[in-house]
């Protein structure tokens, strides 16, 4: 049975692993949520060096949204971005998963650099400021990033080693008694990945892109989350992995 979105916006609703979620697109952090988790796959705002704004992918910016066949999408216009356009959908892969696709352009010109559109999944309470973070970047300028302004209490920041594979996030915690939750995101699309709090850690974060952005230049970025019977999860998350890595990159206008 294929599953669809039902409403008419800014709120919209979908089953996934057996229960309702919703995804409001006007929200301040848009994602999905249930009534007892999330969000999920939730839109975290926009950095670049020495600048995050938490809230720029929010319902201040929204100046659209709609449902086309099995896709939510919503667009963000955040000021004081060099005219930035962020364009975000969700659907449903198979019977397990929602997808993510975010692309990212600008009228600027040698205004935004080493750019993130950061993407937030929690099943609890976010640790407070300060926490321990924990970093996978992907390569050694990715690292970098880190360190550049944009990020604070560097005291309790840990960075991995760069090139390191960021594989899939099988969250210890789900609140959900015989399931577990996957997110992967394609390797060339994330230049983090940063979780927070002690094991098990409580959050995960992704810093997609990380590269300069100017006029004419389009960035698409992919992420996709599963709901699994815990029983064989992370040998069904591997395989759900390497699917998603073989899939071709979507053709968009």
């Amino acid at each position: 049975m294929t599953r669809s979105w039902s409403g008419v916006g800014p709120s919209y609703e979908i089953d996934w692993g057996g229960l309702p979620w919703t995804l409001r697109v006007d929200d301040p952090n848009p994602g999905l949520r249930s009534a007892r988790s999330g969000p999920l796959l939730a839109l975290e705002g926009v950095a670049e060096a020495d600048r995050w704004q938490a809230d720029a992918l929010s319902g201040k910016s929204l100046v659209g949204h709609e449902c086309r066949f099995d896709r939510v999408e919503a667009t963000y216009r955040p000021e004081g971005w060099g005219e930035m356009t962020v364009r975000a959908s969700w659907f449903p892969v198979g019977h397990a998963g929602i997808g993510l696709e975010v692309e990212l352009s600008a009228r600027s010109v040698e205004e935004l650099h080493r750019v993130e559109v950061k993407i937030l999944s929690t099943l609890e309470t976010p640790p407070a400021p300060g926490a321990h973070r924990a970093v996978e970047p992907r390569d050694r300028e990715a690292a970098a990033l880190s360190y550049d302004g944009r990020e604070s209490d560097l005291s309790n920041l840990v960075t991995g080693p760069p090139g390191a594979a960021i594989g899939p996030w099988l969250a210890s915690k789900t609140g959900r008694d015989g399931w577990a939750y996957v997110e992967v995101a394609r390797p060339e699309d994330a230049s983090r990945r940063i979780s927070e709090g002690r094991l098990p850690f409580r959050a995960t974060r992704y810093g997609l892109f990380g590269y300069d952005l100017e006029r004419g230049v389009v960035l698409r970025g992919r992420a996709r989350g599963f709901w699994l019977p815990t029983a064989g999860a992370l040998d069904r998350a591997q395989a759900l992995y390497r699917d998603f890595l073989d899939e071709p990159p979507p053709l968009r206008t």
